[in-house]
Order: structure tokens, then sequence, then C-alpha cells
């Protein structure tokens, strides 16, 4: 800010604040002379207060804040030295939290598109200072919040590799949301809204107290999200979410309590090649089908898995903001299937029920496969699943079974189900724990530091849920016995109980826990002045986790009972920038980072169901990435545009497929190791004020991420522990990746 003794100097001062749940607040520490207030976001409508400090309080008295269009957040609020100027009324650094339109628009095209911005899902999100993170997949758990928007409004974000108030930040940068009862806005609201994509219908109610004058403060939220199918046929949504917090001032710091939950029940769609689009239409799901005249989807994703905070804020003056944050995650992540035993795939895409495969023959059955497709096109209920006509094999099957669970002469009678429904369960335990604290040292200098610990636990295994008609199923692996028939032995499931019969809500197929554990401690430190922002950051991480097998496979007897020897990983990151402010409305900025991550447990197990076989020398990868951009912001026109280059080398990638291969046919797992990628591109915001009611965002990202070498490939199949794997080259090099560094396909 200009000065008015000489308008060739600057004076730096930058001083932030938050309103509480009666909207109150105040700044310290604010030199005398003439001061903005800076109210902007694109979640409020920007506006600047022009106040003079002259006198040791001030007091402000009430200030109108209107929310844009595009959220109803709590805006920050920012303080800036400035004089009588009205040109230079804009912020004075680049470390402002504030919402950026990219971010909000481009998580908007995630949830519609699955955009991912920069190719990465290496975004970090807290909520009261607890990571939500799945530790095994490496993904966000946005999942646990369901339809709480209420009260998850307020929020911090980053772009990039900019620095976090709140964390050492994720390769897309972090989010930090604020769901205290303490800080939501006092009063009750009631909200419906209609959609047509995944559900119809939700409907919210929130009550907040605000901060009370005895120090307390609660908050409660409830929603609903249901509808009988979404956009895809076939599929339905109906999930509640539940919200409850409490907040009580002590001393010089606030105690919150919160509690989340959102039980949800889907039916879930799945992608479907140009041939059975061709056949059908573009919202063609082959999960479903007709039972009894009723809809009736196989794919059905139910999952509740609760999670409780305990967090403490604690201010010892106005220089230090310390929060230590403590919280426990539970329940059980349910996704449903059609399993089989003997008989024919279900589905009415299976390769096999297409005209394509009477083409793959030698010669072609050309007139069988064109007499199949006029079939499919007058009768198009062909390709859903026959719910009926699955009950009535299972109906009609009787079969005896000698020997149940090992005794000899223990011989069963009874239906046989040739098909059931089954659940793929994760049963989650996971206990978090981290604390972070803020300095500002001086008007220049602002230090941060935390310390971060993740214990996570779970069980998979898959569970019985509907026979079918049947009046049991029996423990074998159908793959395997098709491999080597004259082996009883490598049909069993578990050997520890040969011959079990399955009854509804057994386990069976598979069950095996996972530990894992991951630990942090990160520093960081801002300077800000006049004309350059300056900031650094690094990283100390340890990760371990080991496989427990609680079913002793047939196939793998030796590797798949008991526990694995743990893998463990050490890891470090580190990251800087500058920014040059040419004046208080055009930045220049440049970043830059290297940090080498663990790989997850899913890229270094060969197929964790079933075998604790690990990838040859499972090791850490590298991304080292570069970014850099110009920023404009003026009352009238706010714009950014970066430019980026990501490098990750020494990746390990597990591909999990049936492969065709006449010498194959069978599940396999093709492991990739040695892979090296480039991710480049460019991001452009711009909004354009025309009044203070009219503006217009625009949002723009181009890039490409792409193989930079040939790395090598081994191929383990699933159900033949004879063969000897060969490792091969394969050439890649230059072809374009589709797959997300930081989230595995999940266990196989």
């Amino acid at each position: 800010i200009r000065s008015l003794e000489d308008s060739s100097k600057i004076f730096a001062l930058k001083v932030f604040t938050n309103s509480n749940g009666e909207g109150n607040f105040n700044f310290s520490r604010v030199p005398w002379g003439n001061r903005l207030i800076v109210i902007s976001g694109s979640n409020v409508k920007n506006d600047t207060i022009k106040i003079t400090v002259d006198k040791g309080i001030i007091d402000l008295k009430e200030i109108g804040i209107s929310p844009s269009e595009q959220s109803s957040e709590i805006p920050l609020i920012t303080l800036n030295a400035n004089n009588d100027n009205s040109d230079e009324d804009e912020e004075g650094g680049m470390f402002i939290a504030a919402q950026d339109p990219f971010l909000f628009n481009s998580w908007n095209f995630s949830q519609t598109y699955r955009f991912k911005a920069r190719g990465f899902q290496g975004r970090e999100t807290q909520i009261n200072g607890i990571p939500l993170v799945d530790i095994e997949r490496g993904f966000d758990t946005w999942g646990q919040l369901g339809g709480l928007n209420d009260v998850l409004h307020s929020r911090h974000s980053t772009s990039g590799l900019q620095p976090s108030e709140y964390a050492y930040g994720g390769v897309s940068g972090t989010t930090y949301i604020d769901a205290a009862a303490a800080d939501q806005r006092k009063g009750t609201t009631v909200s419906y809204a209609a959609g047509n994509r995944t559900y119809r219908n939700r409907i919210m109610l929130t009550h907040n107290s605000g901060l009370m004058k005895n120090g307390w403060a609660y908050s409660l939220s409830a929603s609903r999200r249901w509808g009988q199918e979404g956009y895809i046929k076939g599929t339905f949504y109906d999930g509640y979410s539940f919200y409850g917090s409490v907040s009580k001032q002590i001393n010089r710091g606030t105690f919150n309590l919160t509690a989340l939950a959102a039980p949800t029940k889907r039916g879930r769609s799945t992608y479907i090649t140009d041939e059975v689009r061709d056949l059908t239409d573009n919202q063609y799901n082959p999960y479903w089908g007709y039972q009894n005249g009723k809809v009736r989807n196989s794919a059905v994703s139910d999952v509740f898995q609760p999670m409780v905070i305990a967090n403490y804020v604690y201010r010892p003056s106005e220089r230090i903001r310390w929060n230590t944050a403590l919280a426990y995650d539970f329940g059980k992540s349910k996704r449903s299937s059609l399993d089989g035993y003997n008989a024919a795939s279900p589905y009415g895409d299976f390769y096999r029920n297409l005209p394509s495969y009477y083409l793959s023959n030698r010669p072609p059955f050309s007139g069988v496969a064109d007499l199949l497709r006029a079939e499919i096109k007058a009768h198009p209920e062909m390709l859903q699943i026959q719910w009926d006509q699955l009950y009535n094999e299972n109906y009609g099957n009787t079969e005896t079974i000698h020997n149940v669970n090992g005794i000899a002469g223990n011989d069963f009678t009874g239906k046989r189900s040739l098909y059931v429904l089954g659940n793929s369960v994760d049963d989650l335990k996971k206990l978090s724990f981290n604390t972070n604290i803020e300095c500002y040292k001086n008007e220049h200098l602002t230090l941060y530091g935390g310390l971060m610990f993740i214990s996570q636990s779970s069980e998979n295994y898959k569970e019985l849920s509907d026979l079918m008609g049947g009046d049991y199923f029996v423990n074998f692996n159908q793959f395997a016995s098709q491999h080597t028939p004259t082996n009883p032995q490598i049909t069993q499931n578990n050997l520890n109980n040969p011959n079990q019969l399955i009854k509804k809500g057994d386990k069976y197929a598979y069950d095996y826990k996972e530990y894992i554990k991951d630990g942090s401690a990160f520093g960081q430190a801002t300077f800000v002045n006049n004309k350059v922002d300056l900031f650094a950051a690094a990283e100390l991480g340890y990760t371990t986790f080991y496989r427990e097998g609680l079913m002793k496979n047939g196939l793998f007897p030796d590797n798949s009972y008991g526990k694995s020897p743990a893998q463990n990983f050490m890891t470090y990151k580190i990251k800087g920038g500058l920014t040059y402010k040419l004046n208080l409305r055009n930045y220049f900025f440049l970043n830059a980072e290297f940090r080498q991550e663990a790989p997850l447990v899913a890229n270094t197990y060969i197929t964790v169901r079933t075998r604790d076989y690990t990838v040859d020398n499972p090791s850490t990868y590298n991304v080292k990435t570069i970014e850099g951009g110009y920023v404009m912001k003026s009352p009238v026109f706010n714009a950014r545009i970066t430019g980026y280059v990501s490098e990750i080398t020494n990746y390990t990638t597990i591909l999990r497929f049936f492969n065709d291969d006449p010498e194959i046919l069978s599940f396999v797992n093709f492991v990739l190791q040695g892979v090296n990628e480039r991710s480049i591109g460019t991001e452009l915001t711009g909004t354009y004020k025309f009044s203070s009611k009219l503006s217009v965002t625009g949002v723009v990202a181009l890039g490409q991420r792409f193989y930079t070498n040939n790395p090598t490939a081994t191929i383990y199949q699933d159900n033949d522990p004879t063969l000897t794997t060969k490792s091969h080259t394969v050439y890649i090099r230059n072809y374009y990746s589709g797959q997300d560094r930081n989230q595995s396909q999940g266990p196989q």
C-alpha cells in the first residue's frame, strides 16, 4: 500500500480472520493509519471497506456480507494496509486461502465427468484437522460426509503446490473443512432439491445454536437423498446423513466433538463397450434385470462407516494457533455381485452372449451373428439379468456333498445353488491423530508445523447374502478346478474347513486382514513483503503394512494363511516457491516440488485376497513437479493461468483382468514395474464482474499424461500356482496413460 508520505513506498500488512458462529470477528496488532478490510472469493460477493485506525479499540458495527450464487460459504476476511487511493483495493499477497473458481468448478467436473485436476488424486483433504483418506487405496473418502452441505461449507483451499496453513499438501492442493459447532452460523435451515443424475430428491434440515454466552455451541444436521432410478437404467439411490457437534470455549481454546454418519445404499452401473451401446443405448446397464416383474440390481453398494472427531483449538496468544485432533472411523462397506459354480455368466454383456463372439471364430459364423444381432435389437431385455431363470436353475439342482467340513461320512443332500449373490465386505477400523501449529512471528514471517499418525486395519471378505432359492453353496474355487481337475485340494478356498457349506451370512471365497500404519512430520515457513512472497516446506514420512490371511487357500497353502512379513518405507517431500508482485493486482509465481511416495497395498501384493506374494523388490516412487503462472486481480476482473509439468518415475501398478489369450484364458495380474510418466498441461480461470449481481466465470483445463519409457511387465495367473512367470518389455512409450497414479484399481 502506498503511504501518505511517499507513494513510491509500499507498507506490507496482511492479517486474516474468520467470524465465529454469530458472525463476530476481531483484528489485533493493526498499526494506526488508513486500512482496507477486503472480503473476497468466489463464494461471496466481493466487497471492500475503508477504515481509519486512530485509537486503541475501534467498533466496526455490523458489516453485511452476501454469498454468491455459487456457494454459501463463510468468507475469509483480510485486512490490508491502504490509503484513500481506491485504485489499490485488492489483496496484498498470494497466501490467501480464499475459494478459487478453478477449484470450485473442477470439483463439479470431478463429480459429473470423473475429472481429476492434473490427472492426480493427490489432493489432501482434512476435516477439523483429521485427514479424510483411505490409506489402503490412497483416495479421499468423501462418501463418509454424505449430504451434509449445510455444515461442511466452510472450506479453505489451495491450488497445486501453494502452501497450506494446515498440512504439507498434496500434488493437486489441499482442502480444510471446518465442521465445528462454534463456527456454524446461528439459525435453522430447511432445503429441498431435485435432480436427474444419481438421485431425484434431496432434503436437508439443520439447526445451529451459535456460540452462546456460557461458551457452549451445538449444531445438528440431517439429510436424505433418494430416487428409484437415476439417469442410468436400473440404478437407485437411498442415502441418509447425520451430523452432530458440540463446542465449548475453555480458557484460551475451544474444544469440539463432532460425529458424522452417512448410511447409503445405491444401485451401481458399469462401463459398456461400443458393441453393446450400438445394440442398446447409452443408458444400458448390465447389472439389473426383472424379477417377478420388478427391477432388481445385482450390484448394490451399501456403506455405513461413521466418524467421530475430537479436536482442541488452542490460542495461547494472538500469534499462535494450535489444533490437536483425534478421530475414530469404523463400519462396513459392502458391494454385491453375482457368483456361480459351473454355471454360465448371468450378465447379458458377457462376450459369449454377443454377436462379436461368433465373428471371432475361424471361420466366422456370420449368419449366427446376424441372427443374434437382430434378435437383441428386437428384444433388448435379452441383455439384462434373467433373475427368474437363475432361481429356477437353483431350484432344480439337487446334489449331495460328501465329507462336509472335512469330516468323513458327513454328507449333505439338498438344492445346491449354482448362482448366489454375495457381498465384498470391507470392515474398517481407523484411528487418526493430527496436531498442527501456526506461529505468526511478525508481519513478514509465519511458521507452521505438524505431526500426523494413522493406524488403519480392515478385514476383507466375501459374505453370502442370498442363496437365490437354493439350500446351500459350497466354498469351492471353480476356476482352480478347471485348471487341475484331478487335484481336489486346490479347489478348496479354505483348507482349514474343507467342503464347507455356505449359508446366508457366512464368509466364503476369501478372508484376510490388512494392517497399515502411516506417520509423518512436516514444517513450513512463509515470508511476505511488499514485492516477493516466499515459502518452503518439507515432510518426513514412514509407512508400514502387512497382511494376515484368515483362510488357507488350496492353491497357495503356504502363502495364504497367517501373518506376512511387514513392508516398510521411508519417504520425504520438499517443496518451495516464490511470488513476485508487480503491483497489488498482478502477480507472477513459480513453485517446485520433489516427493517420494510409498506404494499402495494393492500395488504391492500380487493378489492380496488369496496370498502374500509381493512384486519384486517393492519400493517407493518419485514425483517431480514444477508449476508457474500469472494472477490478475481487479475490482471487475480476476484471472489465473498456470502451467505445470509432473514427472512420475519408478512406479509399480497391477492391472487385473480376464486374459482371453488362448494359451491363458484366466484372470491374471499384469504387473508393470519401473513405470515412468509425464503429466503436462495448463489451467486457466477468469471471472468478469458486470455488476454487483451479475458475473461470469470461465474455466479451462488442457493437459495430457503419457508414458515416457517401456517398463517391464510380469504376468501372474490367479488360479495356476505351477506357472513360471516371465518378464517382458512393454512398448508403451509416448502412449497416453488412463490411470490415476494415487488410486489403485483395488484388490482382486
